[in-house]
């Protein structure tokens, strides 16, 4: 998720709920059938996965009250396959997060006992979504990549402007600007939830989504069975108050992913010298200007690229998101000691959702970039009638906030710059800071939280009625249905049995830097083994973004480091890869094929079939089981016959 952001409700009739809506509405004081509710209104099968949509009219305006002019939110509902024990709805992250793109991966990744035991409820909120989503890929990708300074002032403003400009023009659709933030989406989801029977439920917010959750359960208390808040956005902060907060956490985790890397025995093994002297060296000398990078592209040309101080932020920005982005990060940088740039161009292009072809963005259905900031921008009332100095005071305040973050001070003003020019800000009153109730409020946050530091979380603990907090040792932005096992049984006690923490706060802990590959073919002899060669380009499947980011849809084809390409792409039975004089290292030329298979066969694991040409010859198959993690290697080799080799003594 990008981030997160705020506004504050009133709640209005609901005019235009009627026909099967209303009979619905009838029945509410009796036990809700969901699923035969939303098939009375008009539920049929989502166009991918497996959920039942259901899209209700909506007023545009529901602060007008104006029942002429509507349009249509759409709904996605997973029904327990057992006995319901309730109904959650699941807010994503963002604001411009995709709740129905995202279903299924969200559902995916919990455990079975979620989809088992509960009906949960996904959307789009308004402005986000196919039928009328806010999207600027193009504009954004610029913007976000641009070169943007404290010591350039006018060229950061016009650079600023430019985005705004750009980005409202490239919209389908300008009508519904106006009325895309937090105010009217609590409402659009309260629709919903009197169409279905006016049932008590549970409400989850991840990220921005715990702005969302906390002012809809302010608004609406009698609709709240309990809130769960993760990665939690603090209302009592200015809007200013909210960037130099989590800035200023950032800048501090950032510092101590530098300083791990000599805890790291591989990252201090592969980083020539101190990590942090290597990033503030090549922040400096990106702050000169781009650097011109051969730029390996999927037809097999080569094409000059530029890594941009905007893409080293973001880079390091969003590294800071979980344990395992900001081991890659350490090995891009580690990368760059040694002179190789590419690793840290390429992940710029995957954080930024950059096409290395265009170099501009791309578009994403699961995330739409407008409606963050027509969102974003609202949420607080700021800045006078002159853009121009708005802007200009934005600028000032980064200067001073500067020494308190010396690194990714960017994060600070630069989307703010763009609020200063956006067409609409500031148009709703502040929310309230969120109070709970008599139901339970479960506050879920990472102590390495980059975007929602956890001193948000301690202050929504400070406001709130009947709360618990879990603050996670190491962890990620957002820690529920990541795997990890303390928090996620906390939660599933709750939802489940209505069973309350055992403590007020809690501490649950995972290491910080997560599993750290090192450098691969680093020693001019490491490609005389076989075995070696193998493991390596295994090493650099899983760590390339391109090749990891890929969604599962169309065939992707990726330039190697040094020539040829490896073409990914699906098929039955997982994952297949074909390499065509692929060189990852110099004078090692690969051609080939390769096949993951990640559950539901008992060759679990990856198969790599390799001719291998140039410095070294030889027809070898790599073969690694990942249900036993056993490797195996067969075939020939420099003239000889290869096979596993066996451990030294």
């Amino acid at each position: 998720m990008r981030g997160s952001r705020w506004v504050r409700i009133l709640a209005l009739a609901l005019p235009l709920l009627g026909g099967p809506i209303a009979a619905a509405h009838a029945e509410s004081g009796a036990a809700i059938d969901l699923k035969s509710v939303v098939s009375k209104l008009g539920g049929q099968p989502c166009p991918s996965g497996n959920l039942t949509c259901v899209a209700l009219e909506m007023p545009v305006n529901h602060r007008a009250n104006d029942p002429s002019a509507t349009l249509k939110i759409t709904f996605a509902v997973s029904f327990a396959s057992q006995e319901s024990k309730g109904i959650l709805f699941y807010v994503v992250g963002g604001p411009g997060g995709s709740g129905l793109g995202l279903a299924d991966d969200y559902l995916s990744a919990f455990d079975a006992r979620l989809t088992e035991n509960m009906d949960i409820v996904f959307f789009d909120q308004r402005g986000i979504g196919p039928d009328h989503g806010l999207e600027c890929p193009k504009a954004q990708g610029v913007f976000d990549s641009a070169e943007l300074s404290v010591a350039d002032v006018d060229g950061s403003l016009a650079t600023a402007k430019r985005f705004a400009d750009d980005c409202v023009a490239e919209l389908k659709s300008r009508d519904l600007l106006a009325y895309v933030d937090t105010d009217q989406a609590i409402r659009d989801l309260e629709q919903f939830r009197l169409a279905i029977g006016d049932p008590k439920v549970w409400i989850y917010g991840e990220s921005y989504g715990t702005q969302f959750a906390q002012q809809y359960a302010t608004a609406f208390p009698g609709a709240v069975r309990g809130v769960i808040v993760d990665g939690v956005v603090d209302l009592t902060l200015s809007f200013g108050g909210y960037y130099a907060a989590y800035t200023e956490s950032a800048a501090r985790i950032l510092a101590r992913v530098l300083a791990s890397c000599g805890e790291v025995p591989g990252c201090r093994d592969d980083m020539q010298g101190d990590a942090a002297k290597v990033y503030d060296d090549l922040a400096a000398r990106l702050a000169r200007g781009p650097i011109e990078i051969d730029f390996p592209m999927g037809d097999g040309s080569v094409a000059k690229r530029k890594l941009t101080s905007g893409m080293l932020d973001a880079n390091a920005f969003y590294s800071l998101y979980g344990p395992d982005d900001r081991a890659g990060f350490l090995r891009s940088l580690a990368a760059a000691s040694h002179g190789r740039l590419l690793p840290m161009l390429r992940l710029g292009y995957s954080n930024l959702a950059l096409d290395p072809a265009t170099e501009l963005g791309t578009p994403d259905p699961s995330w739409f970039g407008a409606a963050y900031y027509a969102i974003t921008c609202t949420v607080y009332s700021w800045g006078g009638d002159d853009r121009d100095a708005t802007a200009r005071q934005v600028m000032a305040d980064a200067a001073a906030e500067a020494p308190r973050a010396p690194r990714l001070l960017r994060s600070f003003y630069a989307e703010r710059l763009a609020c200063a020019y956006w067409p609409r800000r500031g148009a709703v009153p502040r929310p309230a800071p969120f109070a709970g109730g008599d139901y339970p409020t479960l506050v879920l946050n990472a102590d390495t939280d980059p975007i929602t530091p956890i001193s948000m979380s301690y202050a929504v603990m400070d406001h709130v009625k009947n709360g618990y907090l879990v603050a996670m040792e190491g962890g990620p932005h957002v820690i529920w249905g990541r795997g990890l096992t303390c928090p996620d049984e906390i939660v599933y006690s709750l939802l489940f049995d209505g069973t309350l923490p055992e403590a007020k706060e809690q501490i649950c802990s995972q290491p910080f830097i997560g599993a750290y590959e090192r450098l691969t073919m680093t020693r001019p002899t490491d490609a005389a083994n076989p075995y070696t060669l193998a493991r390596a380009l295994e090493t650099e499947i899983g760590e390339s973004p391109p090749l990891y980011n890929w969604d599962g849809g169309d065939s992707l084809a990726v330039g190697c480091d040094y020539g040829g390409t490896v073409e990914i792409s699906a098929a039955e039975e997982g994952t297949a890869y074909a390499f065509s004089k692929c060189a990852w290292w110099p004078g090692i030329v690969i051609d080939g094929t390769g096949i993951s298979i990640e559950e539901g066969a008992e060759n679990v694991g990856l198969t790599l079939d390799l001719a291998v040409s140039g410095d070294h010859q030889g027809q070898v198959t790599y073969r690694h089981n990942t249900a036993t993690d056993a490797m195996t290697l067969n075939g020939t080799y420099d003239g000889k016959v290869v096979a596993t080799p066996r451990p030294l003594p």
